[in-house]
């Protein structure tokens, strides 16, 4: 039978000043949950960092080190004040390391889907990998990639408007039909002002674009437009509390929902009945 040999030492752990660690390049991140981070700084002063972050060398020396893993927790660290940090070398390259902090990242449930689009767009460019290859390493589908792909041909100003009022990835890509940032930006707030769904978000849009060459669009997204027009309902409604005779339609065209308020020319106000107490 032959003994286990000696165990062997791999990534050993080092103690490295917070302040030599630079953020890698490489981060697709661009925004941080506050309050997530306060979380980790309380677990981290309770039971010590229990994952070290993973460096490598700056190539250009000074005591310098990049980070390739672990920027959440670098982070909490500096929040506690604290000036080292438990840390493993790594002696990748750069294109090595720029893979390893993408993937890391793009593996994490809160990066928004911009942010996600980005990373894999960078990790394709760094690694110089296939979308196919690049699906693979990501155990994702290759629809589902290039969908998020699709994503950066979004002006940067609506997607931040996206960011800002958590309007997600369906939706983004459903403004993608449209034409300009102008367009897409003035859908996007029509959207929001209205509290659409994702469903009735593409069914409005759908509306806007016109039907598809070679066919004509399906009709179903159109009944859910009479949502659109709840706030012109409630109008109508206090129209008629005042006494004005009003009637409102809402017709289907093959292009186009038509909303018809009708008012007699002639037609005197409604009095309400009036009652002699007894």
């Amino acid at each position: 039978m032959k003994l286990p040999g000696r165990p062997k030492t791999v990534g050993q752990v080092i103690s490295l000043p917070v302040g030599s660690i630079l953020p890698s390049p490489h981060q697709p991140r661009r925004d941080f949950n506050m309050e997530e981070l306060d979380v980790l700084s309380k677990s981290i002063a309770q039971n010590g960092l229990l994952s070290p972050i993973t460096v490598r060398r700056d190539p250009t020396g000074g005591g310098r080190y990049f980070l390739i893993a672990g920027e959440r927790r670098l982070l909490a660290c500096r929040r506690l004040g604290w000036e080292e940090v438990p840390a493993i070398v790594s002696d990748a390259p750069e294109a090595n390391a720029a893979v390893l902090t993408l993937i890391e990242n793009l593996h994490r449930q809160d990066l928004n889907c911009f942010e996600e689009a980005e990373g894999i767009y960078a990790l394709m460019k760094e690694s110089g990998l296939s979308q196919q290859k690049v699906c693979a390493m990501l155990a994702k589908p290759q629809p589902t990639v290039a969908n998020k792909l699709r994503l950066l041909r979004l002006d940067p100003q609506v997607r931040q408007f996206l960011i800002d009022h958590g309007m997600g990835e369906r939706m983004a890509r459903a403004l993608l039909a449209l034409p300009g940032t102008d367009r897409q930006l003035k859908a996007a707030r029509h959207i929001l002002q209205n509290q659409m769904s994702a469903r009735q978000a593409e069914g409005y849009i759908a509306m806007l674009t016109g039907p598809r060459k070679g066919g004509r669009r399906p009709m179903g997204h159109l009944r859910d437009f009479r949502l659109l027009f709840s706030s012109v309902d409630k109008a109508v409604e206090e129209i008629k509390r005042c006494g004005i005779s009003v009637e409102a339609q809402t017709t289907e065209e093959e292009n186009f929902v038509c909303y018809t308020i009708r008012v007699p020319k002639t037609a005197a106000p409604r009095r309400e009945r009036q009652t002699t107490p007894v």
